[in-house]
């Protein structure tokens, strides 16, 4: 009896696209600033007095504040009436169209995002199928088609890259649009410096594609993730969920749908833990050591933070090339990496072996190593 070879998979192509209203650190320093004012003004009229200073400094910010500390310049904003799916479609059309793929081609969608253009429903798998026009019939019966919304924090999208490497080396898919896109300006509360001056909106669109098992880029030992719920309120939404839904337009008011983040907890915690016990146990299962690495990229949650970490492994052994969308974009959540590696298509050589590191709220994370075996289409419209 003969055993059929399970397939392997490779990136065909990689897409990445940014909405062209720029963001400047004075821009947002404006913004929190007119914020401070109009909370001021509220408090005065509720409680007899203004703002305390500790309240105030929450508030404050300035661009050398944001390039000392968090290392970003500039992010992009989606104008009102733009949501994440009008991002990934933007991307997944350009995507299609560089690398030739009818919609027809395509049997699946991943969409890695944690911005949902619905809170409950539609599904954006869903919205983009029809934006994309994926066949619904197939020699007249309904055309199967894999699907799922995937949302774990900044770990989106490598988390989505381990699944449709599942579908794909499984035989079950062998074009799957890989989506990693979020509009992270809708969740800023201009209340709190800690969001409001790093995070931005982008879309990415990524064809997974199955070749033969000895032109694989990846293996199952290559991916790696991790979980930690018992930190899971150093980055949290407070309210806006099915456990505590938004109830009084006092919750609205003070921002409790938007994110909160406790920024020491995440540098005491997260970040000693990805530059050291994680990507050991990460590189033991894919059996690699450190220095085989030449190229890696973090998820751009904070370059000052994402530079420890980095320091960490040359310190380890690491000499490689790091890519980055250079702090002009924010942080885009699932976007980040893929953006990161279609801003740098030089750098996407074959034959060379790369790291991709997703790590955020959760807490969690997933790492995910491959070696480049086939040219790549990269196109990026960020102008």
């Amino acid at each position: 009896m003969v055993s059929a070879t399970l397939p392997g998979m490779r990136l065909a192509g990689i897409s990445a696209y940014a909405p062209a209203q720029v963001w400047s650190n004075v821009r947002v320093a404006a913004r929190l600033r007119l914020a401070r004012i109009q909370r001021d003004a509220q408090l005065r009229r509720e409680r007899g007095h203004g703002l305390t200073e500790d309240e105030a400094r929450e508030f404050t910010t300035s661009d050398r504040w944001v390039r000392r500390f968090i290392g970003f310049t500039e992010r992009r904003f989606s104008e009102n009436g733009e949501g994440t799916i009008d991002l990934a479609a933007a991307a997944a059309r350009r995507l299609l169209g560089r690398l030739g793929c009818a919609p027809a081609e395509v049997d699946g969608i991943l969409f890695a995002s944690v911005t949902p253009s619905y809170l409950y429903s539609p599904p954006d798998a869903a919205l983009l199928q029809e934006k994309l026009g994926i066949p619904l019939l197939h020699g007249g019966l309904p055309r199967e088609t894999s699907a799922a919304d995937i949302s774990l924090a900044c770990s989106s999208w490598v988390a989505a890259l381990m699944l449709a490497y599942a579908l794909v080396h499984s035989g079950m898919a062998r074009n799957l649009l890989l989506v990693g896109a979020d509009r992270m300006s809708a969740t800023i509360n201009w209340r709190d410096r800690s969001f409001a001056t790093v995070l931005g909106d982008a879309g990415t669109a990524t064809l997974c594609t199955a070749v033969p098992a000895e032109e694989d880029w990846f293996a199952p030992a290559q991916f790696w993730s991790w979980l930690d719920g018992g930190n899971a309120d150093i980055i949290k939404t407070p309210m806006g969920g099915s456990r505590h839904p938004l109830r009084t337009r006092e919750d609205l008011e003070n921002a409790r749908h938007c994110l909160a983040m406790d920024g020491r907890a995440v540098r005491e915690v997260l970040v000693p833990f990805v530059g050291g016990p994680a990507i050991q146990a990460a590189l033991a299962k894919a059996g690699w050591p450190l220095d085989s690495l030449d190229l890696v990229t973090l998820h751009e949650a904070n370059l000052v933070l994402n530079e420890a970490i980095v320091a960490e492994w040359r310190a380890r052994g690491f000499h490689g090339e790091v890519l980055s969308a250079g702090g002009r974009f924010g942080n885009t959540t699932s976007a980040s990496i893929p953006l990161a590696l279609a801003l740098n298509p030089a750098a996407l050589a074959v034959g060379r072996r790369f790291g991709l590191f997703g790590f955020g709220g959760g807490l969690s994370a997933s790492f995910a190593f491959g070696t480049i075996r086939h040219p790549l289409e990269i196109s990026a419209d960020v102008d």
